[in-house]
């Protein structure tokens, strides 16, 4: 891609810009951008001043913005502290509300306060903008392409976790305690600290406003990836004792009703199954047998591996797809208890009461992981699930390409007896192949929701 050469003149030049935004979004109300415009435009009109009176105009208005920056200058920090009430976790596109308690320990009130938690803006670095275009960049004219204000923009966003939304103005009295709502509107997945809450105060006339640091308690939210619904799948069970082998003890439910018979005591048995009557003829502790139960075990597979020139978002969206099979499959029917990224492997007991433990544990490891662009962890993810396939009833498969490794990968899983939905998601849209279920960036929560899921036991598989 050939590069504009006012690039990186411009990326110093939205640099600076951005820091002078940021400074000026928290010092000036909307109340005060109109009186500057105002003042801006009547001054202007009023430079003949034998021809018009609007220099005089332009005076008061000035006054105005005078005093309500001296006001600010001289405002005093509120004595007060607050500590959050904020959940541990959130998810990216749902707005998130909790509250904060706030005390006043000066012996008198404050009026209207406001709350904001500024985020700490991250801002793309000078290799980031010259080499990374926006998507879909070669569609816009002359002009944007020569300045890439809007791949500028598109960087901001992507780096941005989640947005401080100011909350409603409250009063607080003399040595009071009073709860505020804060709200916050997560973006994207990950680790979201919250170390900069400000209390903004306003002049008296309203135009300008000093966002102020408080004692407070810091804390920190993850955020889960989106999510979306999907349909009913009808997974396999294989709950044969003997095919499973010793891997499936960990998703065992428990006992079922089935008798089987009496044994010795074991320490660790519990209390309700000893057999007393036979206890009180052998003289020794005897308990009752039950044949033990366990759910079919289920594999989420997400191939991190992403090609240098494919867009981020891809993979953002191969997450989320992973997070709502891990949120949707019914525990009560399939213990989903194994979890493969690349070369991570992570297994948990699901299934009963750990059910929503386990779901939980594989969301924060979805909130946190990153793409790569090495092609090795596409084979240790194959290594690893195909030592466990003989304890698998089947696999959920997620990709963010396709090519021949990724199809000769799922045939070997197919052949060993693992039944897979293979889902991978694309930039563009692309016609369905037998056995395989392209999702376009923009269209999966549609498709997801309407595309009928079919498990492919057989080891035929068709590729491009």
């Amino acid at each position: 891609m050939q590069r504009p050469r006012l690039t990186p003149f411009l990326y110093t030049l939205y640099r600076r810009g951005e820091r002078l935004s940021q400074g000026l979004r928290r010092r000036v109300t909307e109340a005060g951008w109109f009186m500057l415009m105002t003042c801006f435009v009547i001054g202007l009109s009023g430079v003949d001043t034998q021809w018009s009176l609007h220099h005089q105009i332009f005076a008061i208005l000035f006054m105005v913005i005078l005093l309500a920056i001296l006001g600010l200058i001289f405002m005093r920090r509120p004595q007060i502290t607050v500590r959050r009430r904020c959940p541990r976790y959130a998810t990216a596109g749902e707005d998130l509300r909790f509250p904060v308690v706030v005390t006043n320990l000066a012996q008198r009130g404050y009026q209207s306060l406001r709350f904001r938690e500024w985020m700490t803006e991250v801002l793309p670095s000078r290799h980031e903008f010259v080499n990374r275009p926006e998507p879909r960049e070669k569609e816009r004219n002359l002009f944007d392409r020569t300045f890439v204000y809007y791949r500028w923009l598109w960087l901001l966003e992507t780096k941005r976790l989640a947005s401080g939304v100011t909350s409603e103005e409250f009063d607080i009295g003399p040595g009071a305690t009073k709860r505020v709502m804060v709200r916050l509107r997560p973006n994207r997945r990950g680790l979201l600290n919250l170390r900069n809450l400000r209390v903004l105060r306003k002049d008296p006339f309203g135009l300008f406003q000093r966002a102020l640091s408080v004692s407070e308690d810091r804390g920190s939210l993850l955020i889960l990836p989106r999510r979306y619904p999907i349909p009913d799948l009808e997974l396999p069970g294989r709950q044969s004792l003997d095919d499973v082998g010793a891997g499936l003890v960990a998703s065992a439910l428990g006992q079922s009703d089935d008798f089987i018979g009496l044994r010795e005591y074991r320490p660790g048995d519990p209390v309700r199954h000893i057999h007393w009557r036979s206890w009180a003829r052998l003289n020794r502790p005897v308990v009752k047998e039950f044949e033990e139960e366990h759910l079919p075990r289920f594999a989420l597979a997400l191939d991190p591996t992403l090609l240098s020139d494919q867009d981020t978002e891809v993979f953002e969206e191969a997450v989320s797809v992973a997070a709502s099979f891990v949120s949707g499959v019914a525990s009560n029917r399939a213990a989903l208890d194994c979890l493969f990224v690349g070369k991570q492997t992570y297994q948990y007991v699901q299934g009963g009461s750990g059910a929503s433990r386990a779901s939980e544990k594989m969301l924060k490891v979805l909130a946190t992981i990153e793409p790569t662009s090495e092609e090795g962890s596409l084979d240790a993810m194959r290594e690893a699930m195909q030592s466990q396939a003989s304890s698998l009833s089947a696999a959920i498969l997620i990709f963010t390409e396709w090519c021949e490794r990724r199809a000769d990968f799922v045939k070997a899983l197919r052949a060993r007896g693992v039944h897979t939905v293979v889902l991978v998601v694309t930039e563009d849209r692309r016609d369905s192949l037998p056995g395989l279920t392209f999702l376009p960036v923009g269209e999966i929560e549609g498709m997801l929701a309407s595309l009928p899921l079919t498990l492919q036991p057989s080891s035929t598989l068709a590729t491009e």
